[in-house]
């Protein structure tokens, strides 16, 4: 390889750094499903004020507990909106946010919630990166990134993230997208993305000349390798170029806002879940890492985590409702976990501080309705029953590893090139039916 083919090929590997090297021929065909959404309530949620309540007034400071099918549910109030830390002045916030009951109510024979799940930290890092990949350890891919490759390696932006922990170690790349991108990619050639075809960079027929010529640099570059990485380098770039077709199919929506200026992180989470249904919709993206902040809650704990928890519900209810709409429902599946979760008792500032000891829940698409696992009084793990799940002293503890385990199984990527290459080692139980 001489020095200016060198140079050549280096500035093709910058614009595809974190695509694996896989062959590609041909423009891939529209994907189709399963499609995957990963959701993580970043900071460490408090099961207690959701699905594992406690009537002890030393760990919830709420009255009742509710129930709904075979959930338990703490029966928070979201009625009075300064009471959770919002402007009274905007009564209209409230149409954002769900209740507890009203999610259960909704929801409950498509909800399988995992109690007392064990993540082994109180570290947000650490935690974090075992909700999305099943392993404390670093090292580790997410699942969506597991499922992306698995399905839609061929494609360009299998995998899109937008909050949480997203690593892929080189099992397919990782698009962190706006609606600014997601419209730039999709017409290369506009000046103007939000409104397409009235201000072109070049006309139709210099388009074509355009793309004809990258064809042609593409080939001659290609047919003067031989080393196998510098030639798959070069097919990839090229399977890039032949996506852009692909991804105008993407159809953007016109993306919601949100009333007042205290739902902002409501909103940004809101848009990602429209443009995540869009990139299912145009079977450009396969799975996705999205997030909602705000419960690492050391300090007023109960308002403000009343508060969060109603938003997220509220966007776990958006996410069905926008993929209802676009027929996709029934080819999801959600997980919602968090880093970790919160102590049983409050500290001196009406907070909850880090506490090893969580819940997750799952929806969707291969997941049977249901409960399992659950903590005693004081928040502690109990364990369950390897063959029935049932609880037993001598059981075992579920993990964040077992929560994978059952992803990986139910999604039908146990035996992918990816998960063998990153395998999760250890008892497996069947949680989620």
């Amino acid at each position: 390889m001489n020095r200016r083919n060198f140079l050549k090929l280096g500035a093709i590997g910058a614009t595809i750094t974190a695509v694996p090297f896989v062959r590609w021929a041909r423009a891939a065909e529209p994907y189709a499903g399963p499609f995957y959404v990963h959701l993580n309530a970043n900071g460490a949620w408090d099961p207690i004020y959701f699905c594992d309540p406690k009537s002890d007034s030393m760990v919830a400071r709420y009255a009742d507990i509710g129930t709904a099918g075979p959930f338990s549910y703490a029966a928070t109030s979201i009625t009075d909106l300064a009471a959770i830390g919002l402007d009274a002045a905007v009564p209209e916030a409230s149409a954002y946010l769900m209740s507890n009951e009203a999610f259960f109510t909704k929801y409950a024979d498509r909800v399988r919630i995992i109690n007392g799940v064990d993540t082994l930290t109180n570290n947000h890092d650490v935690g974090a990166r075992a909700a999305a990949t099943g392993q404390n350890a670093d090292g580790h891919p997410s699942f969506g990134a597991i499922a992306a490759a698995a399905f839609g390696g061929d494609k360009a932006i299998a995998y899109v993230s937008s909050n949480g922990y997203d690593a892929t170690h080189g099992l397919v790349a990782n698009s962190r997208l706006t609606s600014g991108s997601y419209a730039r990619i999709a017409n290369p050639f506009e000046s103007d993305t939000a409104n397409p075809g009235n201000a072109p960079y070049h006309l139709a027929s210099t388009q074509a000349r355009i793309r004809a010529a990258h064809a042609a640099r593409t080939n001659a570059l290609k047919s003067r390798e031989h080393l196998p990485r510098a030639k798959n380098a070069i097919t990839a770039f090229e399977r890039s170029r032949l996506e852009d077709d692909t991804l105008s199919r993407l159809q953007l929506p016109t993306l919601i806002t949100l009333p007042g200026n205290q739902l902002g992180d409501l909103q940004g989470l809101l848009q990602q879940i429209q443009l995540v249904v869009a990139g299912f919709k145009a079977g450009l993206v396969v799975s996705s890492s999205i997030g909602l902040g705000g419960f690492d809650t050391h300090n007023n704990h109960e308002a403000n985590h009343i508060r969060q928890l109603a938003k997220l519900l509220f966007a776990i209810d958006y996410l069905w409702e926008t993929a209802a709409a676009a027929g996709l429902a029934d080819k999801i599946t959600l997980m919602v976990t968090s880093d970790f979760g919160r102590g049983p008792g409050f500290n001196a500032t009406n907070g909850k501080d880090h506490w090893p000891v969580t819940s997750a829940m799952f929806m969707g698409r291969n997941i049977a309705p249901g409960q399992i696992g659950g903590t005693d009084a004081g928040s502690r793990p109990l364990r369950v029953d390897p063959t029935t799940l049932a609880p037993n002293t001598s059981g075992i503890r579920i993990t964040p590893t077992h929560l994978h385990q059952e992803m990986r199984r139910i999604a039908g990527v146990g035996e992918s090139a990816g998960a063998k290459q990153f395998p999760l080692a250890g008892t497996e139980l069947r949680l989620l039916g």
